[in-house]
């Protein structure tokens, strides 16, 4: 029992206080805010960024843009008006597949726009979130 009540003792005692542990704890969170969160939020738009470009697959789309779309094709006949029904045919699915083919590349570019200024609005906002919200709480008691 004479160990366990030492024990409380020295913990009490050479434990910090509470105000100490709250010092502590702004400290850290300063530190991880303006240094490593800081870093980390350029790596997570940059893995925004990445993530549209893999899943539009735009390096596939750019490769097979020219190419029919959903591989529909028709073989031609050995007639003259067979050859011509079936290079229309062919002509208009290829439109089609690079129709559709760009509009997806420039919705993915669009989408990497948008977060690309969505990234620079937050890198900018980052630094002065907490300085404003120490504002608006010191605003609050004038």
């Amino acid at each position: 029992m004479q160990f366990y009540t030492l024990a409380y003792y020295l913990i009490w005692k050479y434990s910090p206080s509470f105000a100490t542990i709250k010092l502590m704890l702004l400290f850290d969170f300063f530190t991880w805010w303006y240094g490593r969160g800081f870093s980390e939020l350029f790596i997570k738009i940059g893995h925004y960024i990445t993530s549209i470009w893999r899943r539009f697959s735009v390096v596939s789309l750019s490769r097979t843009m020219f190419d029919p779309w959903r591989r529909i094709t028709t073989e031609a006949d050995k007639s003259l008006q067979g050859k011509g029904r079936a290079l229309v045919d062919n002509m208009v699915s290829r439109f089609v597949g690079f129709t559709i083919r760009l509009i997806t590349i420039l919705t993915a570019l669009v989408a990497i726009l948008i977060v690309s200024v969505l990234g620079v609005l937050f890198i900018i906002a980052w630094p002065l979130a907490p300085i404003l919200v120490l504002l608006s709480v010191v605003g609050m008691f004038l």
